[in-house]
């Protein structure tokens, strides 16, 4: 690795400073002579060992110029590979590639290596040959200045180190060069641009011998030093080389300040890691605590910028919290914040400041985008180095404003430097802050003060609104590297803000009223209390707690005739408000103790006016011109009688009202604003209806009445809002949809959530409670549109508690096509629409507590996660129609005692069919391959060994056709159900909770397995004495390798008292293995069980290892059955083949030979050494652990899958 840098610790956050690239390698290549052959191998090699490769497969027409699509992935890719063959230089396409790589090369630190394939090197270095004749054509054709160009940039990477194939074997040529691609990125940080690390190999080295990532036990890490010196740098380099090799990982960034300014704290912090760890977006699963949910986890963590105990103690308490082998690294100021925590001295690492060369190199790329200065800036830059004391941070501030200076600027800088005794960081970095426009200045300040974390787009408006010009300005700051941007908000460096904060405390060091910009608490106490404030004052930004509210007189805003930001709470005047400045443009104000505005007041030039909590009755009277105001939120403003008149608020983006209890009237001039994109009135309750005129809102995305208990109709046109894409009418008494909500082409999420005719008759409400037939039931239900079918776009729709009869959904249901998640929960129907099978796109589908459901017809092969929980009626469920193989499927049928009783084996049925459709994917895929080797006459007898990878391979590029990341879930099944005996489908049982499992030879080469299979028996015996509270329990299962108790699969099953399973449950997993996700090739691994939870008692396990003919049904003709059309000629090659996967029959012993259907021994015999029992203990208890011995193991009887 090349000298690289540590540059721009952004102590808490650098990571947005590096360069982030989209793919791993761009292949430049002549179409005609490689397309087919060389380039299509290398591409295979590359995506095979997870290298994210672009390869142009457009056909590119003559003329026509280079596509920007394509520009955009040579400039995202970290490596470019050039292959060099007889007619490259004929193609302009190719050379105006080659130029673009060559700039991004010299402009961005790309990676370029030629492959010369049948052609010299001289050959193209020179240009001779066929490259002089296709250059000559071209300048007869071309530009002559563009051939120039061409022909530079084909001598310049012809001169770099790369590959000559020669007469060498393409198969070893291609490995090594997909081999060396491998190890370069697996030595540096994928996100990193090589030129911004300097000094980065030393610093790494040490902290990698303290990390030791082979060895099991659990570390805890520190880097510790002072702000802008390399230490987030540091851990996102390592965190990028080797996060991937864990089961989970998390980088938490500024920690210190998300603890203490974010609104959720350290509860957001603990839910951003555990979803980052468990891949989670459902915030429900993160609830449980962190050692909790990583105990069994191997955890990759970095905790940047931790500040104090507290923080430590709520996301790495101790080192039992996370699985053998994690690693945590944390990055802090303070080192007896380590030691306290019980972190070793040897355990923590120092960071270093950079060395005089390092810091030369470093100063030198900012200053000159060089390794080192020229001559005539030599000795100054050594100066300023000496200066600056090695600190990155510094170096590449000062770097950066000094780029592109003469030499007597650069002296003027350093005559400057040497002016200042202490040589203080805030002096070196102000020098950039003193190059600044006067417009430049004051959005540096803003952002120091009020905007960091703030998104770029609302900060801007903010600023443009006061006069600035944030397009070009933003930009200026940034290149100056004075500001950051990260996921569209901006960041600075604590060192930068703190410069900022001296800066305006400098305007009037002992009197903060004359400040431009106050947010210290005692600062703004004392100028609203003794009235010290002037028109120097701009802005103020305060978040104070209850406990420390200020009181202040009527006048005290009076002298501030310049705010134009004010955003405060807890701020109380004695006697009313007569004053606040008519410059705001800005007006936060949380819990504001008025009923009124202050009657001077004029808001023309506000942008936001947030009074969330507040006592406002009315905003103001009449209507005003506000041109300019775009976002209006009163939420929880409990006194807000009605909305004020909102004509002269054309420009009006989001009003929010919710939570605003006396709300009761909609001012008719809502229909005006036509730009409005956000309406939320959720839960007003006393908002009886939506004025017609909201029909006109031609912008609006956003509908949110939920809650609105008293609102029983929409208006009829409501369809002419044809932009809305969110509607929610939950808990509203809407008993019917009109028949325009399905002209709203662009709706993408509609909730009836608990809509339907309020309960008035005491008896009704007991027989719902009890879950009884009402009277009349069928009436009172939300009455449907007769069809569907013009909501093309609906992706999430929720009918759940809607008191739907039967017959009440449409049956073009299925026309939804876009439809991803559909809850029926909690309805009266006895069957659904058998058209639900054609939403192809349906994922998750809720139907619990629909105790009079009978059947579940036919279910779309996209289906991820069932929950039918509490159908006590439910007797028949046909399952999906097929397999989508990206997704786990999750099947909740809990409490289906009717089912179980119509069909004992219903959990093996649907892992068979599931099963099959895996099968009949694979066997699909075979054939075509064998067709297409049987219309080229070749022979499938012959060689038919060595065809055995290529036709896995042919098999997991067609499933996984463009994913270059394998994801992160394999298509597993987990099916939750009544029963109390584990099936007998499953080999071998036991009451142990570990297992050992011998893998079949070469498992990972065999197409005929298909992986494992698990079920857990349990049960629930209800625990009165445990508050409802604790009544959450969870069923673990992981499967751990043999090489550093690396879990190879996990999952978990939750669930509370309203998911409550009553008495004895199974829990079945089965587990894929592809060769394609697991290049590994483990020969062990181990099955561990646990289950969680007051009175929640693990009972036995059963296991079995799944071949293919474990897929057959008898009554469908085997797992070729319906679907896979084979000819009768091909059939018995085609069997052949697959005979030859894998070699022979899997077996674990010598001593057992492998009968019928991959079968070990007879039912007698005992268990073959392929599954060992390492202990036994009961979870549910908490003790001990007993050991068993393999004879107590359950066989059960007939036909025994190999093991």
């Amino acid at each position: 690795m090349a000298a690289m840098i540590m540059s721009t610790d952004a102590a808490s956050s650098s990571s947005s400073s590096a360069f982030r690239w989209k793919y791993d390698v761009f292949i430049s290549f002549r179409g005609e002579d490689t397309r087919k052959n060389f380039t299509d191998h290398l591409y295979a090699a590359l995506t095979q060992k997870g290298i994210v490769t672009f390869r142009d497969d457009l056909k590119l027409e003559r003329g026509k110029p280079i596509s920007t699509d394509l520009l955009n992935a040579i400039q995202g890719s970290r490596f470019s590979l050039i292959v060099f063959s007889r007619n490259y230089a004929t193609s302009s396409w190719c050379l105006d590639e080659l130029l673009k790589i060559v700039e991004c090369m010299n402009d961005l630190g790309q990676t370029v290596l030629p492959i010369f394939y049948d052609v010299d090197p001289s050959e193209v270095r020179k240009q001779t040959g066929s490259f002089h004749k296709a250059f000559a054509d071209h300048e007869e054709s071309a530009n002559k200045d563009k051939v120039s160009k061409w022909r530079a940039a084909m001598a310049e990477v012809a001169t770099l180190s790369g590959w000559h194939l020669q007469n060498r074997h393409e198969s070893t040529f291609i490995q090594e060069i997909a081999e060396e691609i491998l190890r370069r990125m697996g030595h540096s940080s994928s996100t990193t641009v090589v030129n911004d690390l300097v000094g980065i190999e030393p610093r790494l080295e040490e902290m990698l011998s303290i990390l030791e990532m082979g060895s099991k036990d659990v570390r805890i890490v520190g880097i510790c030093g002072m702000g802008g010196i390399g230490k987030t740098t540091l851990a996102r380099v390592i965190y990028d080389m080797f996060c991937s090799q864990f089961e989970g990982f998390s980088f938490l960034e500024n920690v210190r300040e998300v603890s203490k300014n974010s609104g959720h704290g350290l509860t957001g912090l603990k839910q951003q890691l555990l979803s980052q760890v468990l891949i989670e977006k459902d915030a429900s699963a993160t609830r449980f605590s962190i050692s909790r949910l990583l105990k069994y986890k191997r955890v990759f963590l970095v905790l940047d910028d931790v500040s104090d105990s507290e923080q430590l103690e709520a996301l790495a308490g101790s080192h039992d919290w996370f699985g053998a082998g994690s690693r945590i690294i944390v990055t802090t100021r303070d080192k007896h914040l380590l030691e306290a925590h019980g972190v070793a001295e040897k355990m923590i690492y120092k960071a270093k400041e950079l060395i005089s060369d390092e810091a030369l190199q470093l100063l030198s790329w900012k200053a000159f985008k060089l390794n080192h200065p020229p001559e005539d800036y030599e000795k100054l830059s050594k100066q300023i180095v000496s200066y600056a004391g090695g600190l990155p941070l510094a170096l590449k501030v000062v770097g950066s404003f000094l780029h592109g200076r003469s030499v007597i600027e650069w002296e003027s800088a350093l005559k400057r430097l040497k002016q200042i005794p202490d040589k203080k960081i805030f002096d070196i970095l102000k020098i950039s802050y003193d190059g600044l426009e006067e417009t430049e200045k004051k959005i540096f300040l803003d952002i120091a003060c009020f905007f960091q974390w703030k998104y770029v787009k609302t900060v801007s408006a903010i600023l443009k609104s006061s006069g600035c010009f944030p397009d070009v300005e933003i930009g200026v700051l940034v290149q100056k590297s004075l500001i950051e941007i990260n996921n569209k908000m901006f960041w600075m460096h604590d060192l930068l803000r703190e410069m900022g904060w001296t800066i305006v405390s400098q305007e009037s060091p002992d009197e903060p009223g004359r400040r431009s910009r106050l947010w210290l608490h005692d600062d703004i106490s004392h100028v609203l209390t003794e009235k010290t404030g002037s028109e120097k004052v701009e802005c103020i930004y305060l978040k104070t707690p209850k406990s420390k509210e200020i009181r202040f007189d009527a006048d005290a805003f009076s002298k501030l005739k310049k705010l134009r930001l004010l955003k405060i709470q807890g701020l109380q005047p004695s006697k009313g408000l007569d004053f606040l400045s008519n410059e705001l443009r800005v007006l936060k104000w949380r819990g504001y103790p008025l009923k009124a505005l202050p009657l001077s007041f004029n808001p023309e030039k506000l942008i936001r006016i947030s009074m969330t909590h507040s006592r406002i009755e009315q905003l103001w009277k009449g209507r005003l011109q506000l041109q300019t105001l775009k976002v209006i939120k009163l939420s929880y403003s409990r006194y807000l009688i009605k909305t004020p008149d909102l004509g002269g608020a054309l420009n009006l983006k989001k009003l929010i009202l919710e939570g605003c209890t006396n709300l009761c009237e909609l001012h008719p001039s809502i229909g005006d604003l036509r730009r409005l994109i956000v309406l939320n009135l959720k839960y007003c309750r006393n908002l009886q209806s939506l004025p017609d005129s909201v029909c006109g809102l031609k912008s609006l995305k956003t509908l949110d009445i939920h809650g609105c208990a008293k609102i029983n109709k929409l208006p009829e046109n409501i369809g002419e809002i044809e932009c809305l894409e969110e509607l929610d009418l939950s808990d509203t008494v809407i008993t019917k949809s009109p028949s325009s909500i399905v002209l709203m082409k662009n709706l993408k999420k509609l909730s009836f959530r608990g809509c339907k005719e309020p309960i008035t008759k005491p008896w009704d409400f007991l027989y719902r409670a009890f879950c009884l037939p009402a009277f009349g039931q069928g009436s009172g239900g939300l009455v449907l549109p007769s069809s569907f079918s013009g909501l093309r776009s609906l992706t999430n729709l929720d009918l759940s508690d809607c008191n739907l009869s039967e017959g009440a959904l449409p049956s073009d249901i299925g026309n939804l096509y876009a439809l991803t998640n559909l809850d029926l929960s909690r309805n009266n129907f006895v069957t659904l629409p058998s058209s639900i099978n054609q939403l192809s796109q349906l994922k998750k589908l809720n139907l619990k507590y629909c105790q009079q459901l009978r059947e579940v017809p036919e279910l779309p092969s996209s289906i991820e996660d069932l929950c039918a929980h509490n159908c006590l009626s439910l007797e028949t469920l046909s399952g999906p129609s097929g397999l989508n193989l990206s997704n786990n499927r999750d099947f909740k049928l809990n409490n289906c005692f009717k089912l179980v009783e119509n069909n004992q084996n219903v959990a093996v049925a649907l892992l068979r069919r599931h099963l099959q459709s895996m099968a009949k994917l694979r066997l699909q895929l075979v054939c075509s391959l064998a067709l297409k080797l049987a219309d080229e006459n070749q022979s499938l007898n012959r060689n038919i060994l060595a065809l055995t990878k290529i036709i896995v391979r042919f098999f997991m590029d067609a499933v996984f056709k463009g994913v270059h990341d394998p994801p992160a879930h394999i298509p597993a099944l987990v099916i939750y159900l009544p029963g109390s005996e584990i099936p007998d489908w499953f080999t071998y049982q036991t009451t142990s909770t570990i297992m050992g499992i011998q893998l079949p030879p070469n498992w990972y080469n065999d197409i005929k397995f298909m992986g494992l299979a698990f079920c857990i028996s349990f049960t629930l015996h209800e625990d009165y004495t445990k508050p409802a509270s604790e009544h959450v329990y969870k069923i673990i299962f992981s499967l751990v390798s043999n090489n550093g108790n690396y879990i190879i699969r996990g999952t978990q099953n939750n669930f509370g008292r309203e998911t409550l399973a009553v008495g004895d449950h199974l829990f079945l997993i089965y587990i894929p293995f592809d060769e394609y996700f697991q290049k590994r090739t483990w020969p062990h691994v181990e099955a561990h069980y646990a289950c969680e939870g007051p009175g929640l008692e693990f009972k036995s396990c059963g296991i079995n290892l799944v071949f293919f003919k474990d897929a057959e049904d008898p009554t469908q003709g085997g797992i070729f059955g319906e679907g896979v059309n084979i000819s009768p000629g091909l059939l018995p090659r085609l069997t052949s083949l697959l005979n030859t996967f894998g070699g022979s029959p899997a077996t674990i012993d010598n001593s057992h030979e492998a009968g019928p259907s991959g079968s070990t021994a007879s039912s007698g015999s005992t268990a073959p050494s392929g599954v060992e029992e390492s202990c036994s203990h009961s979870p549910s208890h908490g003790t001990g652990a007993e050991e068993e011995s393999i004879d107590t193991m359950t066989k059960s009887e007939g036909t025994v899958p190999s093991l």
